[in-house]
């Protein structure tokens, strides 16, 4: 019987597994204690700012829990490259350098066995730790949002630091490092490959984000104000500039150099322009991008996570 195993006792007494799972746990129990022990702090930390922003808005100004805020934000969107870096990388490339993988192989396991095992348990605690996390924040962050409306919340700070997209990023970040660690079975060259892939992907996300969704376009009569509330809560800087009477968008950029009302008024007569617009993601895009911006990181966990199991599947012992 391989030593890798289920050690049953005498009736009654209780069993200890000794299967994969229980080798990777303890295996890693000081990385794991670690994680629980950051995960602690940060959510306590969280909570207490939350608490104390609350109480203390009701006869103040809130403006002094901005920075904290934010720096708790860019906080978040660092996580997913830490775990990428420093848990996913040397995953499996420790092992691969060290040699110490053989010892697993030469007992009754399967590579993806072995593989699987070894993802699943830092990848369950990596995700679980990243959703309590997220969810604080974004407790935190709506009940800010209502006196920080110059943060657009379709910004780094605090889109990839709220909701299942935060969560998402945790799992592609780890499996990138894995597959990395694995490929290149040096753990120095993956890490250094997993931090410029997890901040591509971040950087890649946020380019993308603004094009998730067709922006709402506001248009009213040149001489008129567009009420407060239609920007409420929105993100805005999509676009703006001036419609001609057939529909036609003319960048704000055309008229700027007028130095007078007059020459602004002759600027919009050669152009045609009757009205002005601006584009703008309203405040209800934000939980349908928030779903369309997982989906895509989940999609894309699925490459590495495949690509750990083919390539153990032809990697000689």
């Amino acid at each position: 019987m391989s030593s890798i195993g289920i050690r049953l006792r005498a009736p009654g007494a209780r069993f200890r597994a000794r299967g994969l799972v229980w080798l990777v746990a303890r295996q890693h129990r000081a990385a794991l204690w670690a994680g629980l022990a950051v995960v602690v702090a940060i959510a306590a930390y969280i909570v207490w700012q939350r608490v104390e922003m609350v109480g203390y808005g009701r006869a103040h100004n809130v403006d002094a829990y901005r920075t904290p805020l934010l720096n708790t934000g860019r906080l978040l969107i660092a996580l997913p490259v830490v775990i990428g870096v420093f848990i996913g990388a040397p995953l499996f490339a420790r092992e691969l350098e060290t040699g110490t993988h053989q010892m697993v192989w030469t007992q009754s396991v399967g590579r993806t066995r072995w593989l699987i095992a070894k993802l699943a348990v830092p990848l369950v605690a990596v995700t679980a730790g990243t959703a309590v996390l997220a969810a604080l924040y974004t407790w935190w962050w709506r009940a800010a949002r209502g006196s920080f409306q110059d943060i657009a919340w379709g910004t780094a700070v605090p889109f990839d630091a709220t909701g299942p997209a935060a969560v998402a990023l945790a799992p592609l970040s780890f499996l990138l490092g894995a597959a990395a660690g694995l490929l290149l079975r040096r753990t120095l060259p993956a890490m250094a490959v997993t931090l410029g892939a997890t901040a591509g992907v971040q950087y890649g996300l946020d380019a993308l984000r603004p094009h998730l969704m067709t922006p709402r376009t506001i248009a009213s009569k040149l001489s008129a104000e567009i009420p407060p509330e239609v920007y409420f809560g929105a993100w805005r800087g999509m676009g703006n500039g001036y419609l001609t009477r057939a529909g036609e968008k003319i960048p704000w950029e055309r008229c700027s150099s007028a130095a007078s009302s007059d020459a602004w008024d002759r600027c919009f007569a050669r152009l045609g322009a009757n009205r002005w617009y601006e584009e703008l993601h309203p405040a209800s895009h934000y939980w349908p991008m928030q779903w369309m911006q997982t989906g895509i990181c989940l999609a894309a966990a699925v490459v590495p996570a495949v690509l750990c199991v083919w390539w153990i599947g032809r990697r000689r012992a």
